[in-house]
């Protein structure tokens, strides 16, 4: 107040109320401040506002959508593929295998098969010998076969005619019963001929033993039913120890002998086939 003014006067105090009114709005205005400070700003509803949580763009979403289909597409393709080539293989091959199988089995020794010992073999006789490799065979020594078959033996008879020089070959091994019997062209009008002649199961290739195949055919006589004892004896092709024999197998003691002049009418010869 001024010096002039007395205390409590009208000026004085309209003076202070003025004073009063404007510390009041500074401090509404202070406030203020330091509120909008503290308290975000708000929409009308009196929620805080905050800034919106960024979105792709629609060219964006559409290029992942078209990368994840085609990826999926690509992926389920392959896998159909390989799982339908798999398969389809491995049933070509089970129904190939199956089909080899099922042929092998229903086919017959007879008819071409596979052979076992005591099966009937395609000349009709008995198969009494399967290789565990093929053997070399045929006359010309020209073939491998893999079994040999009996036939019914024949004779009582001379091998060969006693009048005339038997021409037997000396071999003795499996699978040469057949080149002695057709290199033996000077040993007509006995046994040996009419095995050669033979065409039982329609088959020309009978021959006489030779002495290895012949001593097969004892060792498994049960399979074929061979007869033995006393009195049966067999003719071999195999020549003997010396010119015009031929080696005999006598089945009563198992024993090998050279019968002479290969003229013996009180043996038989067992035919046999390889192949």
């Amino acid at each position: 107040m001024g010096p002039d003014e007395p205390v409590g006067s009208k000026r004085s105090g309209q003076r202070n109320r003025n004073i009063v009114i404007l510390g009041g709005l500074a401090l509404v205005l202070v406030a203020g401040v330091i509120l909008a400070g503290v308290f975000p700003t708000g929409d009308r509803a009196g929620t805080t506002a905050t800034d919106p949580s960024p979105t792709a763009s629609p060219s964006a979403s559409a290029t992942v959508e078209a990368t994840v289909e085609e990826t999926v597409e690509a992926t389920v393709e392959a896998t159909v593929e390989e799982t339908v080539e798999a398969t389809v293989e491995e049933t070509v091959e089970e129904t190939v295998e199956e089909t080899v199988e099922a042929t092998v089995e229903e086919t017959a020794c007879a008819e071409g098969g596979a052979c076992a010992v005591g099966d009937t073999g395609p000349g009709g006789g008995i198969v009494f010998y399967v290789a565990s490799s093929p053997f070399t065979c045929a006359p010309d020594r020209g073939s491998t076969c893999t079994y040999l078959e009996a036939g019914t033996p024949i004779g009582k008879s001379y091998l060969c005619d006693p009048n005339t020089y038997s021409r037997l070959r000396p071999y003795e091994g499996i699978g040469l019963g057949s080149q002695n019997t057709y290199l033996a062209t000077y040993c007509p009008d006995g046994t040996l001929q009419a095995v050669k002649e033979m065409t039982a199961g329609g088959k020309s290739d009978w021959f006489v033993p030779s002495r290895d195949e012949m001593q097969l055919a004892y060792d498994n006589r049960e399979v074929i039913g061979l007869s033995v004892g006393q009195n049966f004896a067999y003719w071999s092709s195999s020549l003997g120890n010396s010119g015009g024999t031929a080696e005999t197998f006598r089945t009563d003691i198992n024993y090998w002998n050279s019968n002479y002049y290969a003229g013996s009418s009180s043996f038989r010869a067992i035919p046999m086939r390889n192949f």
